[in-house]
């Protein structure tokens, strides 16, 4: 009889067993956990690699941009991803998203706003904001206190205006029309005020001939000098108001009259850094005019053109009224011209001869503004508050402009200006959002220029 050996049983293999299914799950955690302590790692280093890319995007802003015009802004079309994917390399992973730009913040007025009291906040002190409103404002009170404007009113309302305008615009000489009435007054004394009349006359056709502009004297025409005054009588407000929101005014009427193209460069002309105005875009821009009227280079020139002229124009009625000589000149003419117009109309009509005087001086004066406005389109100082003989405030084509854009809502001006910067730089931003994708988890970052928040 064979005779089978049973082996001795033990629970060494039970133990095993247990061990090895607990060692199992154990090592099934432990590799959930290196999972995701892995996948934990991945997730923060594609976020240091959003803030890197992100980081980058945002310094690589327009230099020049921000040298001329104090603006931080970039654009879009030359994003890429080349730092997002070296940023992961680094940390010797491999790029497993895919970035994309997924929000985009665009550059606006409100922004513009921003950028310019910053760029204003430490070269303000260098700047005179109310130097220009001051002459400006001085002059039209002392017009006021000499009753100019008042006596502008009478003539506008009286049949002179009709008789000086056809007289002024008649073929004949000053010295012609004042032998008319050599029956009525006595003139013998009368025939150095007719050269000076006619003189003034010749320099007026000499100037308008030379400059290629074609303005009819009309000397019934004296709204478009009052509504020229109603315009910027605005600019008073600037020497009476601290608020921030007019110092914001002053802000960005100085940054679009001094720091954008403008048709009429005076000499030396550049942006308020220095930068010349054909490095921005290569050729002369009326830009300054377009922020100020809304309207293009043409239409844009000859509307600042036209309250140029009678700013001047008001400027040197008022040097002429506190010239006694001129201003007895100018009765003794208009005394003449009453008589002519009595004698011509067999008596009636008769106009006042101090009225008349208010016509005349209106002509010499847009007679001497023409030439003054001459001068200033080409680079020169035209003067526009003047006292005793002394020239206490002179104005530049900028100045002008600076004082046009006193009178534009800052809306209005911002607005434009944004129009002309996107112009010469494309769409800009000022911040974006970036995202990228990992195992259906999405990772996001979005950041902008603090100048802006």
């Amino acid at each position: 009889m064979r005779i089978i050996k049973h082996k001795n049983r033990t629970k060494h293999g039970a133990s095993t067993i247990f061990l090895a299914i607990i060692m199992s799950a154990l090592v099934l955690v432990e590799c959930t956990y290196l999972s995701f302590v892995w996948n934990l790692d991945y997730a923060l280093s594609v976020n240091v690699a959003l803030k890197n890319q992100i980081e980058t995007i945002l310094s690589d802003y327009n230099r020049q941009l921000y040298s001329v015009y104090g603006i931080y802004a970039f654009s879009i079309g030359g994003i890429d991803n080349e730092c997002f994917e070296k940023a992961l390399e680094i940390n010797g992973l491999e790029s497993k998203s895919e970035l994309y730009v997924s929000g985009k913040q665009r550059f606006t007025c409100d922004d513009l706003k921003k950028a310019i009291n910053s760029y204003y906040w430490y070269r303000g002190t260098g700047i005179g904001f109310k130097s220009v409103v001051q002459g400006y404002r001085d002059m039209i009170l002392e017009l006021d206190k000499k009753g100019i404007f008042r006596q502008v009113g009478q003539f506008m309302k009286s049949p002179a205006a009709e008789y000086v305008s056809k007289i002024l615009s008649g073929s004949e000489s000053a010295a012609e029309w004042i032998g008319k009435a050599g029956d009525v007054l006595n003139i013998g004394e009368l025939t150095d005020e007719a050269d000076s009349i006619d003189s003034l006359s010749s320099d007026y056709k000499n100037a308008i001939k030379d400059f290629g502009l074609n303005i009819n004297i009309n000397a019934a025409e004296w709204d478009s000098l009052l509504k020229a005054v109603s315009k910027l009588e605005k600019t008073y407000a600037v020497l009476s108001d601290n608020s921030d929101g007019m110092i914001a005014k002053c802000n960005a009427s100085h940054y679009c009259a001094y720091n954008f193209d403008c048709y009429f460069r005076p000499a030396g002309d550049a942006s308020i850094n220095g930068t010349s105005f054909d490095a921005v875009h290569g050729s002369k821009k009326a830009d300054s005019e377009y922020i100020i009227t809304g309207k293009e280079t043409n239409a844009a020139i000859a509307e600042i053109d036209f309250l140029i002229v009678h700013v001047l124009v008001a400027s040197t009625m008022l040097k002429d009224f506190a010239n006694e000589k001129f201003r007895n000149t100018m009765e003794v003419i208009a005394r003449v011209i009453s008589s002519i117009i009595s004698a011509v109309s067999e008596g009636a009509v008769n106009i006042d001869y101090r009225i008349i005087a208010v016509g005349l001086t209106f002509y010499c004066a847009l007679v001497q503004a023409i030439k003054d406005f001459y001068a200033v389109l080409h680079g020169q100082r035209a003067v526009i508050f003047e006292y005793d003989g002394e020239k206490l405030v002179t104005f530049t084509y900028r100045d002008f402009l600076y004082l046009f854009c006193l009178c534009v809502p800052v809306d209005t001006l911002l607005d434009r200006s944004l129009t002309v910067l996107e112009r010469d730089y494309g769409k800009l931003y000022k911040g974006l959002t970036l995202e990228a994708d990992y195992r259906g988890q999405t990772y996001t970052l979005t950041k902008s220029y603090t100048l802006y928040e």
